[in-house]
Order: structure tokens, then C-alpha cells, then sequence
């Protein structure tokens, strides 16, 4: 008898898992070949892939050139720097991607299909080329609607005429410059004849068709057509190729990388990228120079219009009175009033900017709308650094607004300092005015007094003196304008950016960077080979039925005799005259393992049962009574199964047991003589089922069953009885108490587990004693645990 395995049912055995897999060798070829298979079309079809580099310099964020902040001093602190991670959300945006974009002449992509046998039902091999590399150019309306997403075939006829062809079930008009969803169509159709230069005007496209000048002319075996792309789904493919990252962690350089299928189209898009975004940068710092030019302008043209009234107003007094000079009395008093009213005015002008500075912050307006104090002669260290603290917090909220929404934690605090930062700007001003309004009282009264003291000098003095004065104060005024305008200009003039492209879009590496053949091939070997182990796995476990005596250890401890070997046709027909051969050995072993177990003790009638029909229990019973029988024993054959009787086909018997048999023996119409026939093999006799029964489990419990079976078992040595199956009928459970050993049949990859759970519950409660279990029709060479013995069964032969 065979020993049982005690492999745990968890523990991997390589050399199994190896043994199985090589016995499915058909399916790696194949799952290899198709892998292959896959990865060569992938190649083909899939477009390569580029990857492109830039470099930009951001600078130290200073507002201009290093001259012009000397000359100016306008600020008394030094202004802090946008952060790095600003100027990357800044450069990423959607807004500087978009105006990059609007330089370009993305909207259309052109495709070139060639004529190869990928191309045959349809274009799945194209590629995208640049403007210029077609032999035509498509220009939109950006004012019609256009259909977008949808292939346009374009065709160059020999007259120099184009079509326009386009099929789709569905298709969308966009606003190619705003991406705007004009409204869906569905059963696009479109194929129209237009000239080159002509207009073509269509409900789905409005557009000029243009030769591409200086292209070969020649046809060639290439179809072309065109897609249209709205702008929003363009920031939307190019912001997600751009990627923008510091080259070091301290470093004011950044680095730009893009990918895409088309050199020529992503080297423009960062040049054009970085380019805007300088320029953007110095317009912005442009834009606080401009504004100072213009608010001084202004100022100085009402000065100018006040100073030549009050010289033309005194040149007028000496012509009309002839008064040349004052005295040296009314000149101490003519100067005292001059600077008083100076300093009056200077206090007003800080006065009026002060009221200026409350309204536009009562506006909401941003402080970029503020001129510096500074600029036009007043020095409040206060007022100068509350303006820089919100300039500079606004700009921190403009930065985070790009990449962040309004319920975010950073962004609330920055609007609540803002608010609290306006709050003190506009308590600060408020208090400031109140001052000036007490300085201007103060002032009004001082030259109250002076002018009290100038009237009572001769009227000529005094009028000389006055109008004297109101000029001085006129052209000091102007002169200082005309100074600061000079000098902001010379800012504005000399103003420059910080931001400098270091190094323009080139291609990184010297090809594609996708798809790699190699690293493709690598994925098609590995997917090959996972995909038929994962089938052969999920097929093994997936499998109910008995593959070898470790599948039966792990459900059932019966003991198991031995396993039966598949045989061909010829081999079970030849059984019986010629015992050689691999079956014939398993039922030897078979036989030496019972006669084994039944030593000394008395088992002569053994049952032979499986089951389910099909499992080659009756051809057991015939071949195991046939090598009993050869071994020298008297051994006699008695067919149980009355419903479906097939041992006299083993035997040639039909005629003999047609109407003779265990079934007419019973039911007393045939004696035991008449149902027993000899065997062609020797020792061997065979009782058979006879005419088929009624009731054949009526007969089976029979007393006369029991009288029959207790009188072979004085005649013969051994009695092997072909019980019926047990999963169909009951049978087997009637004759199992007459029965000394009993052998339980199951079939190789045909015996399913789920039905041996009730022969092994009985079994279990020591219902059936004495119980064996072989295994039919096992396939060595596709069995691990019999892999050996695939040509021992030839020894000798």
C-alpha cells in the first residue's frame, strides 16, 4: 500500500509548481508569442515620445536697476523677495500657460497616416507633424464656432483644390479662442471641395485652406488630417506635460522640463513660456514708474499754469507802478511769509495725498493704485512702511491665489492681516489729517499775523512783496516737481527685469524617451510568462477534481492501494489475453497491496465501487479478478449493478448472460450454474447481470442474495463484486454488510472532490470498515507525484 504525503497543504513545492508548468508549455509558447505579438504592434503604433529642457534665472526681486533705486530712495526698507515657490506657481499657472499659448498656432494638429497594412481598416499608426511639414495649412475663424475633436481628412487634388472629409457618430463645435461649448452634433458629416485661399464656410467649420509654400511637390502614400483644439483644453494638455522645479535647493535657477510627440512644438512652447513670463515681470515693474510719471505730470502742469500767472502778475505791478526792489524792512517780513505759506503748502499737499490714500482704500482699490509718498516730497517713515507691509502682503495673496482656493488656511490669514494692515494704514491717515488740519490752522494763523505786518508797509512794498513771494513759492514748487519727474523717469528709463533665460528649449538625451524597445520587450517577456502562470495557478486551484493521492490525503484518511495507469484502447483490450503493460502492472501492485493487508485474516468478497458512473470501477473489478485469477487463485466475478451491467462486454458473454444471470438468479428462474460461466482467463468465473431488473434493490436485500453470497464465499478464494455507484443508488449501503473489504474507485481529473465527503463520513465514523482506495486512469506523465514511473511499468518487457 501506498504511503500518504504530509505536505501542508500551505507550503509551496518548487518542483511541482515546475512540473506543472512545464507540462503547459503549449500555453507560455503562445501567451509569449502573443505578447511579442502585442509589443511589436505597440512599437509601431505608439508615437515617440521627446523630453525637452530649459533653464531660466529668476534674479534677486529687485523692483529695477540698482542705479535707479540709489537715485530715488524711495524706500527706507529693503523690499522682500517673491517667494521661489511663487515664481513656479506663478510660471505654472493656467493664466501664463494660456498667453503662451495664444502666441502659438496650436489650435490645429496635423496627422499623417502612411499606407502601411497597420493602416489598412484603420488609422492607428499616425503621427502628429509640425506646421510646415504637411503640404497645406488649415487657418480657422476664431470667431465661428468649429468642430473640434473629430478627424478632418484633407485631400490635395491635382488642380490644386482641397477636400475636406469628415465621419463621426458625435462630435462638439467649440470657441476655439474662449473653449466654450457652443453645442453638441450628432452624425457629423462633412466633405467639401474648396480652393487653396479660399474661405470655406460650413455649419462645422469655418476656415481658410492654404498650400504649404515651399513644400515638395509629388504625391505621396501619407493620408493627412487635421484636429481642431479649443484653448482650454490646451492649457489643460500642456500644463500637465510642464514641469517646473529649482536645480538646487538654494539656487535661484529653475529648470523647466516638458514631454511630447513633436520636437519643434514643445521647444516654442517654453521659449514662449519663458519669454512672456519676462515680459509680463518687467511690465509689471513698469507699471509703478509709469503711474509716478503720470501723477507728477499732472502735478507740475497745474504748477506751471500758477507760476506763469504769478510772474506775468508781477512783471505787470513793476511795469505799472515802476517799483524795482523793497526795502530791507519788508524783505525780512516778505521772507518769513514766503516760507510759512511754503510750509503750508507743503502741509496741504501731504494733507490732500493723505484724503487721496483714505479713498482709494474706502474704494477696496489695491495698493498698486497708491503712489509713494516719497515720490512727491513727503518723508513719513510710517506711513511708507504700513504701505510696503500691504504691498508686499498683497503679493503674497496674489501668489497663493494661483494654487490655492479662498477656504484655505493660508489664504484666510493673509486676507485677515490685510484687513487688519488696511485698518492701520486708514487709522494712521485719519490721524495724520487731523494733524495737518491743526498744522494748516496753526500756518493760517502765523501768516495771519505776517500779513498783519505787511499791510501796515506802503501798499506798493507790500503788493511788490506778495506777488514777489507767491512766485518764489511757485517756481521752488516747480522746480522740486520737475527734479523728481526727471528722476523717476531716469527710473522708468533704466528699469529692467531680473528674470533672464539662461538656457533656450533643447531636447534632452539623443532620442525618444518613450517607448523604450527594450524596456517594452522586458514587459511583453514578463507579461508572457506571468499571464500562463497565473491561468495555471488560478486552474489549479480552481479545479474540483482528483488529481493525485495529495488531493485525496487532504480531504479523506483512507488508505489507498495504488493508482491505475492510463492505457490506450488497444492496451484495455489486450488486458485479458495479454497481462503486460503498465495497467497490467498497476493492478498487480494492486493486488500484492490487498493480499498484504488480507493476511491472516478472512476477505474474500471484496466490493468494488466509485462514485459516479464513469469512473472505471467495473473495468477495476474485471482486470483486478483477472490478475487474482492469474496469481493462482479461484476467483469469481459477481455483477451487482443491475442497472447499468457491462462486464459481459469484457468477456465476449452477451449472448450467454442475456437471459441467464444474478437478476434471474434471484428472482428464481435460473439456477447458479446456469447464471455462472467460465472466463477466457484461467481460475476465473464470471456471474453477470442478466435481463435487467424492476427492482433491483428488492432483489440485492434479498435473503436469497445472502444464501448466494455466503455459498461462493465456501467456493472460491476470492469474490469480487461490482457494486453499483454510491452517489447515485443505494445499493452498495445493502450489500456492504456481506462484504469483507471494499475498494472505493475514483478517476483521475474526472472524480470531483465534493463527492467523496460522504464515503470519507462514514468512513470517519467507522460506518465502513476495510475500505481501499485506487485511482483509475492516472496520467504519469502529468503527475508529479508519479512522474517516475512514466516508463518503469516497461521494465523488463
Amino acid at each position: 500500500m501506498e504511503s500518504r504525503p504530509h505536505t501542508p497543504a500551505d507550503e509551496l513545492d518548487l518542483h511541482e509548481l515546475f512540473f506543472r508548468l512545464r507540462q503547459r508549455w503549449p500555453l507560455f509558447l503562445a501567451s509569449l508569442l502573443l505578447a511579442g505579438l502585442l509589443a511589436f504592434l505597440y512599437l509601431r503604433v505608439k508615437e515617440p515620445v521627446y523630453a525637452f529642457r530649459a533653464t531660466m534665472l529668476l534674479g534677486d526681486q529687485g523692483t529695477g536697476s540698482k542705479q535707479a533705486q540709489e537715485l530715488l530712495k524711495i524706500l527706507e526698507v529693503k523690499e522682500k523677495g517673491t517667494k521661489m515657490e511663487d515664481e513656479i506657481g506663478l510660471l505654472t499657472s493656467a493664466d501664463m500657460v494660456g498667453q503662451a499659448l495664444q502666441r502659438l498656432p496650436f489650435n490645429v494638429q496635423y496627422f499623417a497616416a502612411p499606407a502601411t497594412w497597420l493602416n489598412t481598416l484603420k488609422d492607428v499608426q499616425v503621427r502628429e507633424r509640425p506646421l510646415g511639414a504637411v503640404p497645406f495649412r488649415l487657418v480657422p475663424d476664431p470667431a465661428a464656432p468649429q468642430l473640434t475633436g473629430v478627424p478632418i481628412y484633407v485631400e490635395q487634388l491635382p488642380d490644386g483644390r482641397f477636400t475636406l472629409k469628415a465621419d463621426a457618430n458625435k462630435g462638439t463645435l467649440y470657441s476655439l479662442p474662449t473653449g466654450e461649448l457652443v453645442r453638441e452634433v450628432l452624425d457629423v458629416h462633412l466633405n467639401e471641395t474648396v480652393r487653396a485661399g479660399d474661405t470655406l464656410r460650413h455649419p462645422l467649420l469655418t476656415a481658410v485652406v492654404q498650400a504649404e509654400p515651399g513644400y515638395p511637390a509629388g504625391g505621396t502614400a501619407e493620408r493627412y488630417f487635421v484636429l481642431l483644439r479649443d484653448h482650454v483644453s490646451l492649457i489643460g494638455e500642456y500644463s500637465q506635460h510642464l514641469s517646473i522645479k529649482p536645480i538646487d535647493r538654494e539656487s535661484r535657477m529653475i529648470e523647466l522640463t516638458s514631454k511630447g510627440s513633436v520636437p519643434q512644438k514643445e521647444m516654442q512652447f517654453l521659449d514662449t513660456l519663458m519669454r512672456n513670463y519676462v515680459e509680463n515681470d518687467l511690465q509689471t515693474k513698469n507699471m509703478t514708474g509709469q503711474k509716478t510719471v503720470a501723477f507728477l505730470d499732472k502735478e507740475i502742469g497745474h504748477l506751471s499754469d500758477s507760476l506763469r500767472r504769478s510772474t506775468a502778475a508781477l512783471s505787470s505791478f513793476r511795469a505799472a507802478r515802476g517799483v524795482v526792489d523793497v526795502e530791507a524792512q519788508s524783505a525780512r517780513g516778505i521772507q518769513q511769509q514766503g516760507e510759512l505759506e511754503m510750509l503750508r503748502a507743503k502741509v496741504a499737499t501731504n494733507r490732500k495725498y493723505y484724503q487721496n490714500m483714505l479713498s482709494y482704500l474706502r474704494a477696496s482699490k489695491g495698493t498698486n493704485q497708491i503712489v509713494a509718498p516719497s515720490s512727491i516730497g513727503i518723508e513719513d517713515p510710517v506711513v511708507n512702511n504700513l504701505i510696503l507691509q500691504l504691498t508686499d502682503l498683497n503679493s503674497q495673496r496674489a501668489a497663493l491665489g494661483v494654487s490655492a482656493s479662498a477656504e484655505n488656511p493660508m489664504v484666510t490669514v493673509l486676507d485677515e492681516r490685510i484687513r487688519l494692515a488696511k485698518e492701520t494704514l486708514a487709522q494712521t491717515l485719519n490721524n495724520m489729517t487731523r494733524a495737518a488740519d491743526i498744522a494748516l490752522r496753526d500756518l493760517d494763523s502765523q501768516l495771519g499775523q505776517v500779513r498783519g505786518s505787511m499791510n501796515r508797509m506802503p501798499e506798493n512794498e507790500r503788493q511788490l512783496a506778495s506777488l514777489k513771494s507767491k512766485t518764489d513759492f511757485n517756481d521752488k514748487n516747480y522746480q522740486f516737481l520737475i527734479e523728481k519727474r526727471a528722476e523717476a523717469a531716469i527710473a522708468l528709463a533704466t528699469n529692467a527685469t531680473d528674470k533672464k533665460i539662461v538656457d533656450e528649449a533643447g531636447m534632452s538625451g539623443d532620442g525618444p524617451t518613450a517607448p523604450k524597445p527594450g524596456v517594452v520587450a522586458l514587459i511583453a517577456l514578463v507579461a508572457g510568462l506571468v499571464l500562463p502562470l497565473g491561468i495555471t495557478l488560478l486552474m489549479d486551484k480552481a479545479n474540483r477534481r482528483i488529481q493525485s493521492k495529495e488531493d485525496l490525503s487532504r480531504i479523506t484518511n483512507i488508505p489507498m492501494l495504488g493508482v491505475v495507469a492510463h492505457g490506450t484502447a488497444q492496451d484495455k483490450e489486450n488486458m485479458l489475453r495479454d497481462p503486460k503493460g503498465p495497467i497490467a502492472e498497476s493492478f498487480r501492485s494492486i493486488r500484492v497491496n490487498l493480499q498484504y493487508l488480507a493476511a491472516g485474516l478472512d476477505k474474500k468478497l471484496i466490493g468494488v465501487t466509485s462514485s459516479v458512473p464513469g469512473e472505471g470501477k467495473t473495468f477495476c473489478s474485471v482486470n483486478l479478478a483477472a490478475e487474482m485469477a492469474q496469481s493462482g487463485r479461484k476467483v469469481l466475478l459477481l455483477e451487482c449493478d443491475l442497472r447499468r451491467p457491462t462486464v459481459a462486454g469484457y468477456f465476449q458473454l452477451e449472448q450467454a448472460c442475456t437471459e441467464h444471470g444474478l437478476s434471474s438468479y434471484l428472482m428464481g428462474l435460473s439456477t447458479l450454474e446456469d447464471c455462472r460461466h467460465p472466463s477466457s482467463v484461467r481460475n476465473l468465473d464470471v456471474i453477470c447481470c442478466g435481463p435487467i431488473p424492476a427492482n433491483p434493490t428488492e432483489l440485492l436485500e434479498s435473503a436469497r442474495m445472502e444464501e448466494l453470497l455466503n455459498q461462493l464465499r465456501e467456493q472460491y478464494d476470492y469474490v469480487i463484486v461490482d457494486t453499483p455507484p454510491t452517489g447515485y443508488v443505494s445499493e452498495f449501503f445493502m450489500l456492504l454488510r456481506h462484504l469483507d473489504a471494499n475498494i472505493y474507485v475514483v478517476r483521475q481529473n474526472y472524480t470531483d472532490k465534493g463527492l467523496i465527503s460522504h464515503i470519507n463520513e462514514l468512513h470517519r465514523e467507522q460506518k465502513i470498515k476495510h475500505i481501499y482506495m485506487i485511482i483509475n486512469d492516472m496520467y504519469f506523465t502529468k503527475t508529479y507525484e508519479y512522474r517516475h514511473k512514466e516508463k518503469v511499468y516497461a521494465y523488463g518487457y
